[in-house]
């Protein structure tokens, strides 16, 4: 894709000499484990609208298959290598949580901006650009933060664990962003560099990433109000899972103490 020079470009130095421009390219970080049939159409849908949002910035899409056992074999791969020449996909045999994922796709990004969601961009295309416009000003960590109106679509059982997180991150993590969970972030080297300091694999990845930028006096971090595009379908968390969970959260608890 060829990138044309747009006239009235913005520059912003992010502290290591490099400079920022409306064309700065990006890398989207999509992490998955078996994705739903058909999900190389859908993702090629999006990866279209994000491309024409965000034209002419360069966008480099890394898709980091996390251990699948069904819909992600060679036949997808051809397909999404056909359609993206330049895609990178990450693919390892056995699944090792999101956070692994998400750390993975980062290590192998070519860009100083990054951005990771789901496969299925929950949130919907145009945030995207929202966020990549918060990186370009010179925030470090954008994180996607979902309001009430987020908690009024979810099971009850899902919404109990959502309060109950939130409350947590408030009040013992003393985060900067209760909604730490939301599977929306954006950063630049700085950013990267507290992401990639994380050692938590589950879904609490992004607890740890937050509360670590939080603990940093040298990180900017805004948050960026979000929704569920609709049609959105929740799962639900099993008591094995919670389980593991609540140990990564005490983990964490542990490192606000020490």
């Amino acid at each position: 894709m060829s990138v044309q020079p747009l006239l009235t470009p913005v520059a912003v130095n992010i502290r290591e000499g490099k400079v920022l421009t409306e064309t700065t390219g990006l890398d989207l970080i999509l992490p998955c484990c078996n994705p739903p049939e058909n999900w190389v159409e859908t993702l090629l849908q999006h990866y279209e609208e994000v491309r024409h949002i965000l034209a002419p910035v360069p966008v480099q899409l890394i898709v980091v298959n996390d251990g699948s056992t069904r819909n992600f074999g060679a036949q997808q791969i051809t397909q999404l290598q056909s359609a993206i020449p330049d895609i990178i996909i990450v693919s390892y045999p056995v699944n090792c949580g999101k956070g692994h994922a998400v750390r993975e796709g980062s290590k192998r990004g070519r860009f100083d901006l990054q951005i990771y969601t789901d496969l299925d961009f929950p949130f919907g295309v145009a945030v995207i650009k929202k966020v990549y416009e918060q990186l370009l000003k010179g925030t470090d960590v954008v994180a996607g933060e979902r309001g009430a109106a987020y908690l009024k679509l979810l099971p009850v059982r899902r919404k109990f664990i959502t309060r109950v997180s939130r409350y947590m991150n408030r009040f013992l993590l003393h985060l900067k962003i209760d909604d730490a969970q939301a599977g929306l972030k954006g950063f630049n080297p700085h950013g990267r560099r507290i992401l990639l300091s994380t050692r938590i694999d589950g879904f609490l990845y992004d607890s740890e990433f937050i509360y670590k930028a939080s603990q940093d006096p040298l990180i900017t971090m805004e948050s960026l109000d979000i929704t569920c595009r609709p049609g959105i379908s929740f799962s639900s968390f099993r008591p094995k899972v919670l389980l593991r969970e609540l140990r990564n959260y005490l983990s964490i608890l542990k490192m606000s103490h020490e």
